[in-house]
């Protein structure tokens, strides 16, 4: 019974210590990307061609860019369910079709929608011909939107340009999209927790080997 008892609990805490090592780890590999992500946004700002279409990859998300072209607002399309200041909403996405007839699908910022589906982007139109300055992110998470998945005519950046300053004569009902949270995350209060749980395992163990029976 001493001996079981002494296998479970340190067989439970060496479990534990290795996923807070696990945890350890992530949150390395998150400080190091925030850093790259501080890198990529600090760099000379792209001017999105068709060469730069051509090249496009996850090596250009969050980089500065701007764009010149032609909203096509018929193409346009919702991100749903998100939020703004705790209030349900969407992402409202439109090509901009640049001179060489390739585009970039532009978030242009978010508006309320009470189901966080629906919004009525007649509401929502701008000029037309403009120029935009904004993020390049990777489409990610359950319900973002995918350049791919419009299936328009024309070529599409597989990178989604993020709108984060309002153009002159931004509609009133959309507010810009701030960038994803670059934080540590929880990984390092997890790595506590997980070590906290190898040590109870442990004590716990010894002391139930050492209890006497009855």
């Amino acid at each position: 019974m001493r001996v079981a008892a002494l296998l479970l609990g340190f067989g439970a805490a060496a479990v534990c210590f290795r996923l807070g090592l696990w945890q350890l780890e992530r949150h390395g590999e998150r400080r190091a990307w925030n850093a790259q992500v501080e890198a990529r946004l600090a760099a000379p700002p792209l001017l999105l061609t068709s060469g730069a279409a051509a090249a496009a990859s996850d090596s250009l998300a969050y980089r500065r860019a701007h764009a010149a072209g032609t909203f096509a607002f018929a193409n346009e399309t919702v991100e749903v369910n998100r939020s703004h200041l705790g209030a349900p909403g969407v992402f409202v996405l439109t090509p901009l079709r640049l001179a060489d007839g390739t585009a970039i699908l532009v978030n242009r910022g978010w508006t309320f929608a009470p189901d966080g589906m629906t919004a009525d982007l007649g509401l929502l139109a701008e000029a037309e011909s403009t120029l935009v300055e904004g993020v390049l992110l990777v489409p990610a998470g359950r319900f973002a939107v995918r350049p791919e998945s419009l299936g328009v005519a024309y070529p599409l950046f597989p990178l989604v340009l993020r709108r984060t300053e309002p153009p002159p004569g931004m509609p009133r009902g959309l507010t810009p999209a701030v960038l994803p949270p670059r934080d540590g995350g929880p990984h390092l209060s997890y790595t506590f927790q997980w070590f906290a749980f190898a040590v109870i395992a442990a004590v716990g163990g010894t002391l139930l080997a050492r209890r006497r029976p009855h």
